[in-house]
């Protein structure tokens, strides 16, 4: 269960994590395109968050002596490379389905979750979890009911965007998952190293992969400028990413995992709400069921065990006291 220690960065990262896909929305032209490069996006991200937390760790009063560890530091090499091809795989995955279907998709991460703390880290999960998964699968299948038997002239082109939208958030949910498991074996191994000390490390990697990516990309972006095509909302998804990078590793360091997905899937449910109040979709009935099943598959796969079955106490029968053994509790009948 969350402790009031750990509420408050769960509830930042399920705002945050609700504006991402719609300020990304928001940021693109009439035409549904991006006119900003994303890697430069992410660059400026990674950037917002070394500073941030270079300030955090100036501030902080109490914290153990920092002491470089260039072994330690090239641990964080490997979840900021996947973070990276995460991070940009979003802005390409929006293009070919609504936020609002993306964030359902994603709710994948908990499957492949499930899966890496099994097998990587020996994490065993209860039949009840495994239920959930299962019913996880179930109702991202059935988001895609309506794709399966549209008609109409547009159907093909529909079909084609929603199965790579599909295979793209699949890879994303992969992705994210590792690397959360592995920057969570990271920020634990040393849990008395400040926080704001571990991000940096993990950033500067960041910051080098973006930089290296946003040239790849785009060789002219530094005769244009790695600002150009920016507008109001770009700079907001900007902002956004970069807090929500923040509340994202420090869930990681004091709870775990499990309270990271079950952010998302509150993320998720509140998407859906402000998707149909600011663009006007109308959500249809599949989507709905769709959200619903998900909604409680996250709830059930981390919910305690001892909240799962609540059963009723047995009934002691007229004429008969229950007596406590060392075999357990029997009944005594009583004659008259």
């Amino acid at each position: 269960m969350l402790t009031s220690d750990q509420l408050p960065y769960v509830l930042a990262s399920v705002v945050l994590m609700t504006l991402q896909p719609l300020l990304v929305t928001l940021s693109q032209n009439a035409d549904g395109k991006l006119d900003y490069n994303p890697v430069s996006s992410t660059l400026l991200t990674e950037l917002m968050k070394i500073a941030i937390s270079a300030c955090m760790l100036r501030l902080e009063t109490q914290r153990s002596p920092i002491r470089p560890d260039p072994q330690e530091a090239l641990r964080f090499a490997v979840p900021a490379a996947i973070y990276f091809v995460n991070n940009n795989l979003v802005f390409f995955t929006l293009l070919y389905i609504n936020a609002t279907t993306w964030q359902l998709l994603s709710q994948l991460k908990t499957v492949f979750t499930g899966l890496l703390f099994r097998f990587f880290l020996g994490r065993k999960l209860s039949g009840m979890q495994y239920l959930a998964i299962w019913q996880l699968a179930c109702g991202t299948a059935t988001s895609h009911i309506p794709k399966c038997i549209s008609s109409g002239p547009d159907s093909s082109a529909e079909a084609s965007n929603s199965f790579w939208g599909l295979i793209l958030t699949v890879i994303g949910c992969m992705l994210s998952a590792l690397g959360g498991i592995y920057s969570e074996k990271l920020l634990k191994d040393k849990a008395k190293d400040s926080i704001h000390w571990q991000n940096i490390q993990l950033y500067s990697w960041g910051i080098l992969f973006n930089l290296i990516g946003t040239i790849v990309n785009d060789v002219q972006v530094f005769e244009r400028g790695p600002l150009a095509g920016y507008n109001f909302w770009a700079f907001a998804v900007v902002l956004n990413n970069a807090l929500n990078g923040l509340a994202i590793s420090a869930i990681l360091k004091y709870a775990d995992n499990i309270v990271r997905v079950y952010a998302h899937a509150v993320a998720m449910i509140v998407t859906m709400v402000l998707s149909v109040l600011l663009f006007g979709e109308s959500p249809t009935p599949q989507l709905v069921l769709a959200v619903m099943v998900v909604g409680a598959s996250a709830l059930q796969y981390n919910m305690p065990p001892e909240q799962l079955v609540n059963m009723p106490k047995p009934q002691t029968p007229a004429g008969e006291i229950p007596d406590r053994t060392e075999k357990g509790e029997e009944l005594v009948r009583l004659r008259a």
